[in-house]
């Protein structure tokens, strides 16, 4: 979610020609698969892509960014709230658009799989206007409390806020561990989303903090505070795993497990975040079944297997 752009593109409702990010982005998902890409992901990319582009579809018009971009003047004072809806789908480069959506290319392969289509759509309507709520509520606070007037006109747009929301729900459901930012820096998973807000903002200054920040403050209230258990009274969702700390030797990058572990590697009614492991799970049930299957058979031989072993016996 970036606040400042160039004023051109700012105003700008011509329609824009692929670039390199475009050609990175599109690249990327080509070499994951399009068919290990579930819809709803496939879709917000590709919405969000065809909204950057402004493809030409059933005669709709592309607003400017100057006529989406969320802050406290046009959303709050004017009283034009479809921003809070809109901002999120528009992107002031393609390089912004590019990192979003690579980055929704992967939390939404995890999450969607793990919680079903239907709510991954529902979790992402919910998260979007939540994200944009909480960013108009800091900016106008630190007007208030801190004196930063220019937050209030601060504009805001991209898909950012809501993918920081997603990352938080991500580290939730996976066992705590390692994460190394950038493939460098090792830090504890559940503190990765606050690193990476504060090294986005000295990388990118003019990204929008307060959005981040948002997105963050929603993933928690999702995973720890009530939202969850209210978006699930309309739809219900996949239950929370819990997990126990084990001690182990130094060195391992995880040391927390699953306190249950299915054998199926399901959790409930949901699938697990790769679905690598449910190969390997099914080859293991395979394999324990096989084995199981020999032992059985050598413990309680039929007639034709004690007539055979005798016949050894004597020969």
């Amino acid at each position: 979610m970036q606040s400042n752009w160039l004023l051109v593109n700012m105003f700008s409702g011509s329609r824009r020609g692929p670039g390199l990010a475009i050609f990175m982005l599109a690249t990327q998902i080509f070499q994951v698969g399009l068919h290990n890409i579930p819809p709803v992901t496939l879709a917000t990319i590709a919405i969000n892509t065809i909204i950057f582009l402004r493809i030409p579809i059933l005669n709709i018009r592309y607003p400017s960014l100057g006529n989406v971009c969320i802050s406290v003047v046009n959303t709050w004072y004017k009283g034009d709230w479809k921003r809070i809806a809109l901002a999120a789908f528009f992107h002031a480069d393609e390089w912004h658009l590019y990192y979003n959506m690579a980055s929704m290319l992967f939390k939404g392969m995890s999450l969607e799989k793990r919680l079903g289509s239907a709510y991954f759509v529902y979790l992402l309507a919910v998260f979007t206007i939540l994200t944009n709520g909480v960013l108009l509520g800091l900016n106008y606070a630190t007007d208030e409390f801190l004196g930063y007037h220019e937050y209030l006109s601060h504009c805001a747009v991209g898909f950012s806020g809501v993918l920081f929301a997603l990352k938080v729900v991500t580290t939730y459901y996976l066992p705590p561990g390692i994460q190394y930012i950038m493939g460098i820096i090792p830090i504890h998973s559940r503190l990765a989303c606050w690193a990476e807000l504060f090294l986005i903002q000295i990388l990118v200054p003019n990204a929008s903090f307060t959005g981040h920040l948002a997105g963050i403050l929603v993933g928690l209230i999702y995973v720890k505070g009530p939202l969850k258990p209210i978006m699930d009274i309309f739809i219900p969702g996949a239950n929370s795993p819990s997990y126990t700390y084990r001690a182990q030797a130094t060195g391992y990058r995880n040391q927390y497990q699953p306190r249950h572990q299915p054998p199926t590697g399901n959790y409930g009614n949901t699938r697990n975040l790769n679905q690598g492991e449910d190969d390997l799970a099914e080859a293991i049930q395979r394999s324990q079944a096989d084995s199981y299957a020999q032992q059985r058979a050598h413990n309680n031989p039929n007639d034709e297997e004690i007539r055979r072993r005798r016949l050894a016996r004597y020969t």
